[in-house]
């Protein structure tokens, strides 16, 4: 890119002077406006790396947390499990609670059965069942 605009022509008269301070004035002005310009397009180069790093660390960001959030699906999953485990065991420990109190009131029954009998038993009847 050339910044140079207007070359000078040796024009005559004061025309010919203004017009030459005009287009080195110009030039002088898109020297500056082309430094400027450079100058621009290097940040913007810049500014495109770090975008391009950015991005790329973004993508390894959306790919830990897809891991994540399929980590966390699974232990909610395996939580769930022991939760309904537990349910289970809870509900076996009282399924064994209740086989207990039932065999423990079945043995009192026939204790108090048995003692019922014991007593509205004749007493000569055992006294008989002896002698025999």
């Amino acid at each position: 890119m050339d910044a140079k605009t207007y070359e000078s022509m040796q024009g005559i008269g004061k025309t010919g002077q203004a017009l030459e301070k005009f287009g080195e004035e110009q030039n002088q002005l898109n020297q500056k406006l082309l430094k400027q310009i450079r100058i621009l397009e290097l940040q913007n180069n810049l500014l495109n790396r770090q975008m391009q790093e950015v991005q790329a660390e973004l993508a390894k960001l959306k790919e830990t947390q897809v891991r994540i959030l399929l980590k966390l699906g699974k232990c909610e999953a395996e939580t769930e499990i022991l939760k309904q485990e537990s349910k289970k065991s809870e509900k076996d420990a009282v399924l064994e609670n209740l086989k207990r109190e039932i065999n423990r009131l079945k043995l009192t029954a026939k204790l108090n059965t048995n003692a019922i009998e014991r007593l509205t038993k004749d007493p000569h009847e055992d006294d008989e069942n002896n002698q025999d």
